[in-house]
């Protein structure tokens, strides 16, 4: 039996992402073994709560000489992080293998793959409900939080050394004080919830590497009992826990590609940086509906106002019934059929 290795790397979107499209290269490609590797210890910790059983093991990147690996399937293998921290470190057999396929982007696939069925979907391994339940808990969110609509907010605001330029995006201030206005009208006028992603979280030692530093220590201005702002305490379950309200808003980021990835309907997202815009359009990735004429008008609609948000919400949340908590999904057999097709891994470069 051939064995296919992968090592998935980058930030908690690109992994993924990326187990996205080796979920599926393994559902078409039936008769093969697939080895998954971390590039990093605390991302490969963090992920553990989903079900990577389509995989016969996923482990850190140091043990890829433990296994006898036929061939790599490897997207980004051009990332600069990647050869420094980890393919510097394998033998050269090993780096030459990794690299024999180009730079492979998960967009390239993923757009041939979307809208996912619901057997593609990365779900929460067994262990992943329990610490959800927990992961709820110590966010102060209860059963009783969705029994209102809810709103869910992502905040990701993009630095100039980021891989995204800032073209186009308002000040960090104006912003704040626009998704402050915003909700407190929404929740005057639909009598919602509203729980912020990506906010009012401080950058310590123990959590540095599990929120990647990014998130501000302010965040809205809104009424503290129909408002949570989120811990930053695992991507995956906070990504779960948005799923399951009636509506988000978010700024693009890998976290809102994911979200969009498990739930199309009901994502909005405000303001992209023109950059982003730009990326989409290039490698024709069809997300937030941007490859439809009123997706493509909402975009270009940026910077968005308040009124104009206001009244995307309202259209979605004046009808609607509330949600179920969330909960576990079942874990996924490793023998499910998966809709047929075939996976295209030639190399696109950047």
């Amino acid at each position: 039996m051939r064995v296919v290795g992968s090592i998935l790397h980058g930030a908690y979107g690109d992994y993924y992402e990326q187990a996205l499209c080796l979920k599926h290269f393994k559902a078409t490609h039936p008769e093969i073994q697939l080895r998954l590797f971390a590039a990093s210890a605390s991302r490969l910790n963090e992920l553990s709560v989903l079900d990577f059983s389509f995989a016969e093991s996923f482990t850190l990147w140091n043990t890829i000489p433990d296994y006898s690996i036929d061939e790599f399937v490897q997207f980004q293998a051009a990332d600069p992080e990647l050869r420094t921290e980890v393919l510097e470190h394998l033998p050269p057999l090993i780096q030459s293998a990794v690299c024999s396929g180009g730079n492979r982007l998960p967009w390239t696939v993923l757009r041939s793959m979307l809208p996912l069925a619901d057997t593609a979907q990365l779900r929460l391994a067994s262990s992943g409900g329990a610490r959800l339940a927990e992961i709820m808990q110590a966010n102060g969110i209860s059963d009783s939080t969705f029994d209102r609509p809810t709103v869910g907010f992502l905040w990701r605001y993009r630095s100039a050394s980021g891989a995204i330029r800032p073209w186009m995006q308002p000040p960090a201030e104006t912003l704040v004080q626009k998704y402050s206005s915003l909700f407190r009208s929404a929740i005057a006028a639909f009598d919602c919830n509203v729980l912020v992603c990506g906010m009012k979280v401080e950058t310590t030692h123990e959590n540095r590497e599990r929120v990647d530093a990014k998130y501000p220590v302010f965040g809205l201005d809104l009424p503290e009992d129909r408002t949570i702002h989120m811990k930053g305490l695992s991507w995956a379950l906070e990504l779960e826990i948005l799923a399951g309200c009636n509506v988000c808003l978010v700024h693009p980021s890998g976290f809102s590609e994911a979200l969009y990835i498990l739930r199309p309907a009901g994502v909005i997202v405000a303001d992209p940086p023109l950059h982003y815009w730009l990326k989409l359009l290039k490698h024709r990735m069809p997300l937030f509906d941007n490859n439809q004429l009123r997706g493509c008008l909402h975009i270009w609609h940026s910077p968005h106002s308040e009124r104009y948000l206001f009244r995307l919400l309202g259209k979605l949340l004046q009808n609607c019934s509330p949600r179920p908590a969330p909960v576990p999904h079942a874990q996924t057999s490793r023998n499910s059929p998966f809709a047929p097709a075939t996976l295209d891994v030639t190399s696109s470069g950047k």
